[in-house]
């Protein structure tokens, strides 16, 4: 686990916090793997970390938080091909729970989803971070003309900004990652 990612899921799971917290926290998350006290994580290391790292934080009088227009609050992804299926999920992450809609018109449709195949919203959180879906583009497409191709859409909702992305044939560098992120979340290949 990278450090920022360690930050993050210390906000995630704490709210604001003073560096002296995180400094704390991340000592006692890794006392299993710290043998020497001086191996301790410094408190100006944080500082640094989370002052280089703006994108994801801010620092206010030695509080840190993540910035409002990067923390989860809501996702929705829609996926649809020819001739289907149409795959929606919505993801809350306050509540920590998603719902996953499936919808084939063709008789040979997938299996029905198994209970406990699921993964966890916690660990979907952390992998969105690196994917940055607040930087995709509004709109992808392909030059020419699409008749049978594959549609999506998703909307991020943070707490400072909602972000819109959609495609026809055409996707963000980081579509596979997202994707397989979303699998995992589901329990059920989420492609076309």
């Amino acid at each position: 686990m990278k450090m920022y990612e360690a930050i993050l899921d210390i906000l995630g799971k704490k709210g604001n916090a003073t560096i002296p917290v995180i400094c704390q926290e991340m000592s006692e998350q890794s006392k299993s793997l710290i043998s020497n006290k001086q191996d301790l994580i410094e408190p100006s290391y944080i500082k640094t970390l989370v002052s280089s790292n703006k994108e994801l934080f801010l620092i206010k009088d030695d509080i840190v938080s993540i910035r409002p227009d990067k923390e989860p609050v809501l996702m929705t992804v829609v996926l649809h091909g020819y001739p289907g299926p149409e795959m929606r999920v919505r993801i809350d992450f306050k509540r920590n729970n998603f719902t996953y809609f499936e919808w084939n018109l063709d008789s040979k449709a997938s299996q029905h989803l198994q209970l406990g195949t699921f993964g966890s919203v916690e660990d979907f959180k952390k992998k969105l971070y690196p994917l940055k879906v607040w930087e995709w583009e509004e709109d992808y497409q392909t030059d020419g003309i699409v008749v049978d191709g594959t549609s999506w859409s998703v909307t991020l909702k943070t707490k400072g900004r909602t972000y819109e992305s959609r495609g026809l044939d055409s996707f963000p560098k980081d579509w596979k990652e997202f994707c397989q992120a979303v699998s995992i979340l589901v329990g059920k290949r989420f492609s076309c």
